[in-house]
């Protein structure tokens, strides 16, 4: 008796198509995921190095200048130059409004990117808040101090928090805060 493999050529089960269908969506979505989150941390990264730089770079010219250089703080940019008499500046600024008084603003303006916003701590405050509007003065001196200050910036549910070295400028501590 001569025996015959008789089996048909057999495709995929319903089931097997169903689960394939599964796990190629589960590691697209957790690859998703992971792609957002550097994006993120990219964001904020570059915008904490923007500041960094800009903290550095007024205590350095504090320093050569002999003069007093500030930072001001908004919620959505950063500027920086020489510090201006801040009573006459507040005193003009208060009839304006909050838009029309942050255009008044002295320095070379960094805009944050779309959806970064700044938060600020001083060192006697316990929790960050939103800067002062119109605007929230960090003075660097030309003794080669400036306040001590922790600076935020939140994306989303990301945050990049900052403590400065009141004598040198640069950070001391710093936290990434990315959520999966």
């Amino acid at each position: 008796m001569y025996l015959r493999n008789l089996r048909r050529p057999r495709g995929f089960t319903l089931i097997e198509i169903v689960v394939s269908i599964f796990i190629v969506t589960l590691i697209l979505g957790v690859a998703t995921l992971s792609f957002k989150s550097m994006q993120d941390e990219g964001k904020l990264t570059n915008e904490g190095v923007a500041l960094k730089l800009a903290a550095r770079k007024l205590m350095r010219e504090a320093i050569e200048n002999n003069r007093s250089y500030s930072m001001t703080l908004a919620p959505s940019f950063f500027a920086v130059g020489p510090t201006y008499n801040q009573d006459a500046l507040e005193g003009s600024l208060m009839s304006m409004s909050p838009e029309d008084a942050m255009k008044q603003i002295r320095g070379e303006r960094h805009q944050l990117e779309n959806g970064i916003q700044l938060w600020v701590q001083r060192w006697n405050e316990q929790m960050f808040r939103p800067p002062r509007v119109p605007f929230e003065k960090w003075v660097f001196e030309p003794g080669g101090i400036c306040e001590p200050l922790s600076l935020r910036l939140t994306y989303g549910d990301a945050t990049l928090s900052m403590l400065f070295n009141p004598l040198t400028a640069h950070v001391e501590d710093e936290s990434l805060i990315i959520p999966n």
